[in-house]
């Protein structure tokens, strides 16, 4: 008898829970509403993610009244001194090689323009890449080459220093405020590597891209005459004010790690 009770039990217990008579059918409410919310879930947070990025500084021209003008100065220095910086011993400012096809390009005056004519290269995709491409130079991790031969290879070249030759490496430090940098403060950041991917995140900023001996990339000399520069442009009225506001940097790619050092600086690198 005890046997025949714990089976009764539990073919009661199977019905109780659901057991499928053949032909019954399958309630399936449940289960479509959690589809539903969880499909309308994804296209709410790509909704607002691509209105973000439509709506992130510097804005397009798509925009209409609300597009952004911005511009930014940039050095180059290899080892011991500024090239392409408009003077004789360094040679002329990089210049655009393809008409500007994106609304991120330089007038040979050492600033880079950035009015980007659609959202491919506004808001969150204004980046330095598309600057590089526009004059020309190509980039990698660990080699630069530019439009007139010169080329950087971590692999290669080399820096001299107290009369050795010693390796070097390429860095590229952003400053918020240009002002900052001809005032001798420290870089906002420090790039190691992916420079292309490095954004365009304040009006009146300052660059530097720079081959340095390895371990002296804290060392980041600043161009002269960038404050100079910025203030007499030839596409606008008037050159803005010195003061600038900050894009929040990437959140949520994965794209970039940056480290605060004690003194304020951060170096930005990449991650895995």
């Amino acid at each position: 008898m005890g046997k025949a009770s714990s089976a009764k039990k539990v073919a009661r217990a199977a019905r109780a829970g659901g057991t499928r008579r053949p032909g019954q059918r399958r309630h399936l409410g449940f289960p479509l509403l959690i589809a539903g919310i969880v499909i309308t879930g994804t296209l709410l947070i790509v909704f607002a993610r691509d209105t973000r990025e439509v709506n992130a500084a510097p804005q397009s021209q798509a925009n209409g009244e609300e597009a952004d003008h911005w511009h930014a100065a940039l050095g180059i220095y290899q080892c011991d001194g500024f090239i392409f910086d408009g003077t004789t011993d360094g040679g002329a400012f990089l210049t655009d090689l393809l008409d500007d096809p994106l609304g991120i390009h330089t007038h040979q005056d050492g600033v880079i323009h950035i009015h980007p004519f659609t959202d491919a290269a506004g808001g969150r995709n204004a980046r330095m890449r598309i600057f590089f491409d526009d004059v020309g130079v190509q980039v990698s991790n660990s080699k630069v080459e530019f439009p007139d031969g010169t080329v950087w290879d971590e692999d290669e070249t080399t820096c001299t220093v107290d009369g050795e030759e010693v390796p070097g490496q390429i860095v590229l430090a952003r400053w918020n405020n240009a002002q900052d940098a001809a005032d001798g403060q420290r870089p906002s950041e420090i790039f190691t590597e992916d420079f292309g991917d490095v954004r365009f995140r304040n009006d009146r900023e300052y660059f530097t891209l720079a081959f340095l001996p390895e371990g002296d990339i804290d060392t980041v000399p600043v161009r002269p005459d960038v404050i100079e520069d910025l203030s007499n442009l030839d596409d606008v009225l008037e050159a803005p004010g010195a003061s600038t506001t900050t894009v929040p940097e990437d959140e949520g790619d994965g794209s970039t790690t940056t480290t605060t050092a004690g003194d304020g600086a951060t170096t930005t690198t990449t991650a895995g």
